[in-house]
């Protein structure tokens, strides 16, 4: 019988976990149908199958994580999923096999007391056999009878109620398990979690800032708004911003590599990477080739991009292919910050919130729209010379914002 197994989906993933499957055991399948969604290291993707029939089994349950290459379905004719089922749990070689061990119980299966089978979830048992805890000890509250997640979880909760003494007890100087509400990491907040601790441990950051005067840019993104058709895409200070990053990397190219393997790449592509806020992390979703596009190019990209990072609905090749990075938290009256490095790339621009300052200008208090910038970059690759200097690069850009439109 065709398995379908989890597929490797980018070259950073090492495991899936399937959010919800779309067909139903013994449900029709036609080659090209999407039988479940799952979730990597990157963002949600579907799998599809790639034989016609019908699916027999499913192996891996909602909620599981799975490495890749690991079977999590059967898609076969329909008219023989117990002897697939068999073989692929690996309790037999061969059909008559099958037949001598008919009364066996299945290898993921437990015997009570009692000689009858329990029945638990992958996870259920996944979860016993990290704390020891014989299944046959407990009362299934699933389907059927079917020990699941929660039933464990409760047992955990009574053993450590009993194991706890009568007498008092000094203040815990950690959270007791039942002070505290424990999250699991999806397998993307997982990927950010290490990228993030890789990227803090092993690169060299420096931090360079400056400040410019965004009145002019201001100006130009509010015409530039007027004279949009109803229902088009609304340029965002944002965009601008990414339009002087590419522009700034044309002119400084050494800011649009890669440090790997003791030597540098210098990358022909300039790929803005731009960082949204979604509810399981952060995505950065990728704007390709932005120093050849029209500010009101980048800004449709932008605003389609964005929106399918919120819904899950980003590809690989939405994610992939980056040669440097923007952080924009200046909606959020962020005024300065620091960002971390988004490897393989050398660099990302942390973007603050605009702000109304007196300054002189001709001897004269003028009220201007001010913004801080700040570069975080691998010094193995930058020095600080380097940075200042891309930085009033794109500083030149955003105060004369018509170069922009070049």
């Amino acid at each position: 019988m065709p398995e379908v197994s989890m597929p490797r989906l980018s070259d950073t993933m090492q495991e899936g976990t399937i959010i919800r499957w779309l067909k139903k055991v013994g449900e029709e399948v036609k080659k090209g149908d999407i039988l479940a969604e799952i979730e990597t290291d990157k963002a949600s993707m579907e799998v599809e199958s790639f034989e016609n029939g019908s699916l027999e089994q499913i192996l891996a349950q909602e909620g599981q994580t799975v490495p890749i290459g690991q079977a999590i379905a059967v898609v076969g004719s329909g008219t023989d999923a117990r002897q697939a089922i068999a073989v692929i749990s690996g309790l037999v070689q061969a059909p008559v096999a099958l037949s001598r061990q008919a009364n066996a119980p299945a290898l993921r299966e437990s015997i009570g007391a009692d000689g009858a089978r329990l029945k638990a979830s992958p996870l259920a048992r996944r979860i016993a056999e990290e704390h020891g805890i014989d299944l046959s000890l407990l009362q299934g509250t699933g389907p059927g009878g079917r020990i699941v997640r929660d039933d464990l979880e409760d047992y955990l909760k009574k053993q450590l109620a009993v194991s706890v003494p009568a007498v008092a007890q000094p203040a815990p100087l950690t959270p007791q398990p039942e002070e505290v509400e424990v999250i699991p990491l999806t397998s993307t907040q997982k990927t950010i979690v290490r990228r993030l601790t890789e990227a803090k441990q092993t690169i060299p950051h420096i931090y360079i800032s400056n400040e410019l005067d965004m009145t002019e840019a201001l100006a130009l993104r509010q015409a530039f708004n007027a004279s949009t058709d109803e229902g088009g895409s609304k340029v965002s200070v944002n965009d601008l911003i990414i339009k002087a990053c590419a522009l700034a990397l044309e002119k400084f190219p050494e800011v649009n590599s890669s440090y790997q393997d003791g030597q540098f790449l210098r990358h022909k592509h300039i790929n803005i990477g731009m960082a949204v806020d979604v509810p399981n992390g952060l995505m950065v979703p990728v704007v390709r080739d932005a120093n050849i596009k029209g500010v009101r190019s980048i800004a449709r990209e932008t605003k389609a991009l964005a929106e399918k990072a919120r819904v899950g609905k980003l590809t690989l090749n939405d994610m992939s292919g980056g040669t440097f990075s923007l952080s924009n938290l200046g909606m959020m009256d962020v005024t300065d910050f620091k960002a971390i490095i988004n490897p393989p790339e050398a660099a990302i621009l942390a973007v603050g919130a605009t702000r109304k300052v007196f300054v002189p200008v001709d001897g004269q208090p003028v009220l201007r729209a001010l913004m801080s910038l700040t570069i975080s970059a691998d010094h193995r690759i930058l020095g600080g010379a380097a940075c200042a200097r891309f930085l009033q690069e794109v500083k030149r850009l955003l105060q004369n914002p018509y170069s922009l439109l070049g």
